[in-house]
């Protein structure tokens, strides 16, 4: 697994979604239930960025067009079947931060 980087959980406390750099997909961090979560920034269906969204429990609504994706899993809810889930980091806390990681090993030969 590759270092993807490091969220204070106060940044995400009280339901904020927190956009980690890692180009070239970036990462949104949030928690969900106090446990911490992490799926690709970048909405699959045009690409809005989802830490620009708006939290509804435990999903993310994209701010282009309403999609519906779970914080958890990266799971599209709404609308079915009109693009891919969201591609899912790992993330875990360390005391008062959430270290991500990606845990896919790409490599370009």
């Amino acid at each position: 697994m590759k270092l993807v980087g490091r969220v204070p959980r106060a940044s995400v406390a009280g339901g904020a979604l927190v956009r980690l750099e890692y180009p070239p997909w970036h990462v949104l961090v949030a928690l969900v239930d106090g446990e911490p979560c992490a799926i690709e920034d970048a909405c699959n269906h045009a690409g809005a960025s989802l830490a620009d969204g708006s939290r509804d429990g435990d999903c993310v609504l994209c701010p282009m067009h309403g999609y519906v994706f779970a914080l958890r899993s990266g799971e599209l809810i709404v609308p079915k079947g009109l693009c891919d889930n969201q591609r899912r980091f790992t993330a875990v806390s360390e005391g008062d931060v959430i270290v991500v990681w990606d845990p896919v090993e790409i490599r370009i030969v």
